[in-house]
């Protein structure tokens, strides 16, 4: 018993196997877990290299989605599904999630914008002036937080002959805080000039405070689909029928490049994402039953996958959709995450959520009869990076 006991400590007392042995534990909870044992392990597993490399090693956890009615644009109309198939360390998570209630805003003028990093992004309207909103802040996956209201968007005052073409709300990924910005743009009537206002927003402060202001000629005809993204300080805006405005954030910059060849914005059959690397953007494109997954870096497009969903979707029934007649029923896109590691589908009265990297296609929700549309699908993913408790000075328990 000794001996064994003896070779356990040399394998833990070896920092570099120690590390190799808790980047195994696969889920942001677990790894938590694993800093409570003692100061040395925590850390290791809090450590921002090592922190870096898990990330890189395992896949963002999704937990599940969010469908928005697209009849009820209300709160109390958000159900939330879970993903089948959900390994038991994340049962109590996804219990909470599923008794998570919005009841509070039954009567009360309140949307679903967006879940961000393990936080859901409300509107809160103003009961005389739905004009007039601010926004909030929920933490489904840490209760305790509450709810954050973000202050009211600065008011631009706009000229005559001037309008909003672009109002968009980003959430900056911080460890442990909630940072937003603002991107106003404006632009005269003929098109032919737009002034960009950019505000940010972080934790604590009381007021909007303005990041930039430019002027340009190029964020002319930014679009409403699909979304905008922001990756490494840039944000890239769909723009006109085959238009990338990218605006450097730390440059105050703004350049633009056009779409891969043959390619055109259209009905829900294109999306942007972030690349992983962070230097990159990532366009997915659906046609017909084929979906091709496109990466600019530089300045150049590379075509990194082209995905057949025809024998995939073969063997499902999909209510609504025969697949012998690819036009009966169009392939949509709803969500594409991160790193274009899933998306969310949309195929006859059904939604699908295809794993890239495994190349899995499951049925996730099935319309009822009474809907008419599918309506957006907002996915919610595991806090990263995860929250570590704070350690306290308590020689008994963290030697």
């Amino acid at each position: 018993m000794s001996a064994c006991a003896g070779k356990v400590s040399k394998v833990l007392d070896d920092d570099d196997l120690l590390r190799e042995i808790i980047i195994r534990v696969g889920f942001p909870t677990t790894l938590v877990r694993a800093a409570l044992v003692c100061k040395r392990w925590y850390h290791h597993a809090s450590e921002p290299a090592f922190l870096r490399h898990f990330c890189e090693r395992h896949l963002s956890c999704l937990l599940g989605f969010y469908v928005e009615d697209r009849e009820d644009h209300k709160m109390a109309s958000i159900r939330f599904f879970s993903l089948l198939n959900k390994p038991r360390e994340l049962a109590a998570i996804v219990r909470s999630l599923l008794g998570y209630s919005w009841d509070a805003y039954r009567s009360a003028p309140a949307n679903f914008l967006c879940s961000r990093n393990g936080r859901v992004f409300i509107s809160l309207y103003d009961q005389v002036n739905r004009s007039k909103f601010t926004v909030g802040a929920h933490s489904p996956l840490c209760p305790e937080r509450g709810l954050t209201v973000v202050p009211p968007f600065p008011h631009i005052e706009i000229q005559d002959g001037y309008s909003r073409t672009m109002n968009d709300l980003f959430s900056v990924d911080e460890v442990n805080d909630l940072s937003l910005l603002h991107v106003l743009v404006v632009s005269n009537m003929q098109r032919t000039k737009s002034t960009v206002h950019v505000h940010m927003w972080r934790h604590g402060d009381g007021v909007w405070r303005t990041y930039l202001t430019l002027d340009t000629d190029q964020l002319l005809d930014p679009r409403r689909e699909p979304k905008s993204v922001l990756a490494n300080n840039k944000i890239y805006i769909a723009s006109a029928q085959s238009d990338i405005v990218v605006f450097d954030l730390i440059a105050s910059s703004i350049s633009m490049f056009q779409l891969p060849q043959g390619v055109e914005y259209g009905d829900t059959d294109t999306m942007l994402a972030q690349a992983q690397d962070a230097s990159g953007v990532y366009l997915i494109h659906a046609k017909k039953l084929q979906l091709h997954i496109w990466l600019h870096k530089g300045d150049n497009w590379l075509l990194v996958d082209t995905i057949c969903l025809r024998e995939m979707v073969a063997n499902m029934w999909i209510p609504g959709y025969r697949v012998e007649d690819d036009s009966y029923a169009p392939l949509r896109i709803k969500h594409v995450g991160d790193h274009a590691e899933f998306m969310f589908l949309e195929m006859g009265r059904c939604a699908l959520q295809l794993d890239v990297k495994c190349m899995q296609l499951r049925k996730v929700y099935v319309m009822a009869e009474e809907e008419v549309r599918l309506g957006d699908i907002h996915p919610l993913k595991m806090i990263w990076p995860p929250i570590f408790p704070a350690l306290k000075d308590n020689p008994a328990r963290y030697d």
